[in-house]
């Protein structure tokens, strides 16, 4: 979520295409890449120079085994596909036709073709803000319609962090005038956990982020106009990303897994493979915030905004199943989906 902020610049970042097998790190959680060398991958020094925070909550082997089951032949970062996911009547999500990436700015020819020719892809739902598609725009593929879907509203966030904070007496730290950079992000959001912390929360006030994304007005605007998109594709591929792959797309697979059938374990097992994609960004957030000295309680949740957190994806059901009863009610009751659309949605998308 920093580099879709576009805050989080890490020289070390990954180049699409780049891709290494991890390794179980002795029965934990932890996120670790074998082979050394090459932009991304951690050494064997590296892997004992850093702690690594432990990311996620599903065992190691699982996130491995569905990322090569769902992994698209692309050089695009973090592409994968929700087909042969198990739903909970026992039938499986139909192989093809609903693709999640990275942006598509760097995609290469040959991803292009793949994706025209061999996935028939017919719909692109791009999810990035109005900022982002000027910086690296789409490239315009033959046969694919192109639907912006973007559900941030930066204002909104920022009013709803405001309001958790009011009443902390201790002030954030100053940043200067036009200076908004990683050092002064971070200590900005070790100022929020710690106030977070006083009050018995482990949050580093950023963890309702995604729930704001859906409660907002132009959330719910977009994730109808996305659904409705989605239930009207009769052919091909659809294909929906943001700039990493990983928040608001995992959010979107989130929804359309729910409306499938699938149940909460496989919904947030999908969304934490993401972590697989972002190892060295995570290791390095990690590292600062250690130098910074911020509390144990927040390396976790404030590495989430490198990579991905499963709390965060937790608080965004919440809200939804508080709100509205359930995700597929958050989608009927504030997105305007209506039951035909879901019915299509499922008969397409479902193997029989």
């Amino acid at each position: 979520m920093l580099e879709e902020a576009g805050i989080f610049r890490s020289g070390a970042a990954l180049r699409n295409g780049q891709r290494a097998e991890a390794e179980a790190g002795s029965g934990q959680s932890r996120i670790f890449l074998t082979a050394a060398g090459g932009v991304g991958i951690l050494t064997e020094k590296e892997r004992k120079d850093w702690p690594m925070v432990q990311m996620n909550f599903a065992p190691e082997e699982r996130l491995q085994a569905h990322r090569e089951a769902s992994a698209l032949p692309l050089s695009i970062r973090n592409a994968r596909e929700l087909g042969g996911i198990r739903l909970k009547d026992g039938r499986r999500v139909r192989r093809g036709l609903l693709l999640r990436t990275g942006q598509l700015f760097d995609a290469s020819e040959e991803d292009l073709r793949r994706l025209r020719e061999d996935y028939g892809l017919s719909l692109i739902l791009d999810m990035r803000d109005e900022g982002e598609l000027r910086r690296t725009p789409d490239p315009q593929i033959p046969g694919a319609k192109w639907v912006h879907t973007p559900i941030i509203d930066f204002e909104f966030m920022k009013q709803s962090i405001a309001a958790r904070l009011q009443g902390h007496r201790e002030p954030p730290p100053e940043v200067a005038p036009g200076r908004y950079d990683m050092e002064t992000t971070l200590d900005r959001m070790i100022w929020m956990g710690r106030q977070t912390l006083k009050q018995g929360a482990a949050d580093p006030g950023l963890g309702t982020a995604y729930a704001s994304y859906l409660e907002c007005a132009l959330g719910r605007e977009k994730l109808g106009l996305f659904f409705h998109e989605l239930a009207a594709n009769d052919r091909g591929a659809t294909l929906w990303h943001c700039f990493t792959g990983k928040d608001r797309t995992g959010i979107a697979a989130g929804l359309i897994l729910e409306v499938l059938g699938a149940d909460w374990e496989t919904i947030a097992e999908d969304y934490e493979t993401s972590n697989l994609y972002y190892t060295r960004e995570v290791a390095e957030l990690e590292q600062l915030l250690r130098q910074k000295g911020a509390e144990e309680e927040l390396i976790a949740p404030i590495c989430g905004f490198a990579g991905v957190y499963r709390p965060m994806l937790a608080a965004a059901w919440d809200y939804m199943n508080r709100a509205w009863g359930s995700p597929v009610g958050y989608l009927t009751g504030a997105c305007g989906v209506t039951e035909a659309e879901l019915d299509a949605i499922r008969r397409r998308y479902i193997e029989d």
